[in-house]
């Protein structure tokens, strides 16, 4: 697999050991793999050929779990020279970016383009999908691609539900913008990563590309509500207006961990 050192890699790998898998996973080196129970750790640039020709040359794999590629660049060489004699599916995780911006909640043929929310991120992994069912449809290389909504859950190096929290510990109020534009859905790392495997071995989905979320959709005023269910504190917070923002002349990014953005999917089969 491509990560394994933080959050969702990490995740992916200690379910795969877990599950009896033989593992070897590919970083850059940078940060510690504390998981125990792989096989190999392959400690490579992933954009230099050389280098991963090297470590792979001699390895052959039923799935591939890509968790790391954020750029076509980033995946150029693992198709050129991954050894495809057993290979069963390469899984992309993609992005809820890629689309549009929209208010409606979004199919998977849903229109793709740019998303001044997401940037370069967004279109970026675009990128990675056109050439990875490119592959698929020309190759017959079997892929499958997620485009994840918010993923939570232990681990998450991004400060988020952190954020919340540490605020609430700390006897904060937590701000939040109060302007109608704000609805969400979320999926937990858990329910992701078990998906992903059974989805793996499902012949169908070869060559798909799926929506991947948990369908209930959150507005911020709801999320403060399920903030205080969970900890059972009475949690203080402070709405945020459109006008208020002006004002200040700023974003809501300035105080608060998410987009406010509608930012929907319709789950396959939801």
């Amino acid at each position: 697999m491509f990560g394994g050192s933080e959050f969702v890699g990490r995740a992916y790998l200690e379910k795969l050991i877990a599950e009896g898998f033989t593992v070897d996973l590919v970083t850059r080196g940078i940060k510690p793999i504390t998981t125990k129970g792989y096989r190999h750790h392959f400690k490579c640039n992933r954009r230099d050929a050389v280098a991963l020709e090297k470590h792979l040359k001699h390895h052959t794999y039923d799935y591939i779990f890509d968790i790391s590629a954020y750029t076509i660049e980033d995946i150029k060489p693992i198709v050129k020279i991954m050894d495809r004699s057993r290979l069963k599916r390469y899984f992309f995780m993609s992005t809820g970016g890629v689309y549009i911006p929209s208010t409606a909640i979004l199919s998977e043929d849903a229109q793709i383009g740019f998303n001044p929310n997401w940037g370069n991120y967004g279109t970026e992994k675009r990128d990675v999908e056109r050439l990875l069912l490119q592959a698929h449809k020309q190759e017959n290389l079997p892929i499958l691609i997620f485009r994840p909504t918010y993923i939570y859950g232990e681990g998450n190096n991004l400060y988020r539900e952190s954020y919340f929290f540490q605020r609430i510990e700390d006897q904060l109020p937590i701000p939040y913008p109060d302007t109608g534009n704000g609805q969400t859905q979320f999926i937990h790392i858990d329910d992701l990563v078990m998906i992903t495997l059974q989805a793996m071995t499902n012949e169908a989905t070869n060559g798909e590309v799926f929506n991947i979320t948990n369908p209930h959709i959150y507005t911020w005023h709801e999320l403060m509500q399920v903030l205080q269910d969970v900890t059972s504190t009475e949690v203080s917070t402070i709405q945020v207006s459109q006008k208020d923002l002006d004002f200040l002349g700023i974003t809501s990014k300035a105080f608060f961990p998410f987009r406010d953005i509608t930012y929907l999917s319709r789950f396959n089969g939801q």
